[in-house]
């Protein structure tokens, strides 16, 4: 064998072992996203379903400020859709990633996908209407941080339903990817607060008090653009024929995943196991 072919075909191993490991840390990463945020979705059916149930609405207000307002039907109604649409998508989203569903069952992929994109603009509007009428506690950062994102909801639901409509399916999933992402906002936002609180021992960058400072303001924008970004950076990774950069962002990502499960973990054991108990 010439040393030419030698190193054809060591590019070729080298550059099909980059693709399975790219592939192989974004699956990983996924798998434990999806199991994150079904525990969160159990949180919130158990501790706001619960109390709904025992009509001791009154509790939301432990976790939501001003979340249940009496006499304020229209703004308790979108607290409601709020919460009920968002463990519908966060159940049910990671479903429309699966190529088994869309081979097998394409009807239930359409079905459900139209669920899900509709329930993104429910989830979306009842957000931006409880910014608008509740606020947030963070002030009028976190009021803008949750409207980009409530808007950048509705951009890329928008986006997947044209994509799809188009049967440009392939720049559809990547929407919907995108819109995945988005949506997973809120709870990004409490897996970074408990990771960050696990690793410094306690609230640094921040008043707990009156929850303000520089790591919330950069936390309420990093909720969906640090995941909206690495989305691009996979993207790119995907499509380049250099395998240096598909290997690095498979790093990235494994780095990604240990934040993820740690801070899963922290929120799980911090915030949602001891409200539901």
């Amino acid at each position: 064998m010439s040393l030419k072919t030698q190193t054809i075909s060591r590019g070729k191993s080298q550059n099909n072992f980059a693709k399975q490991f790219l592939t192989g840390t974004a699956t990983f990463w996924f798998t434990v996203a999806v199991l994150g945020q079904w525990i969160f979705a159990f949180y919130v059916a158990t501790f706001y379903g619960g109390a709904a149930m025992d009509g001791d609405f009154m509790k939301w207000n432990r976790v939501l400020p001003h979340g249940y307002v009496e006499g304020e039907t229209m703004g308790n109604l979108a607290v409601a859709l709020h919460l009920l649409f968002a463990v519908v998508v966060m159940v049910g989203g990671p479903l429309q990633f699966s190529s088994k569903i869309r081979n097998w069952a394409p009807s239930f992929h359409r079905w459900s996908g139209r669920i899900y994109v509709g329930s993104a603009f429910l989830i979306s509007l009842s957000g931006m209407y409880m910014v608008l009428t509740k606020g947030t506690i963070s002030g009028f950062i976190g009021d803008l941080s949750v409207s980009i994102n409530g808007a950048l909801i509705l951009l890329f639901a928008f986006l997947a339903i044209k994509r799809a409509m188009q049967k440009d399916f392939n720049a559809h999933q990547k929407w919907v990817l995108r819109l995945f992402l988005a949506m997973g906002g809120v709870w990004f936002f409490r897996i970074g607060l408990m990771f960050w609180l696990l690793i410094n021992n306690g609230p640094v960058g921040f008043d707990p008090e009156t929850f303000r400072g520089p790591f919330l303001v950069f936390l309420g924008f990093g909720q969906y653009l640090i995941p909206l970004a690495l989305a691009e950076l996979y993207f790119y990774s995907t499509r380049t024929k250099t395998s240096g950069v598909k290997i690095l962002t498979s790093m990235i990502l494994l780095v990604c995943t240990v934040i993820t499960a740690i801070g899963t973990f922290a929120a799980t054991m911090g915030m949602w196991i001891p409200r539901i108990s």
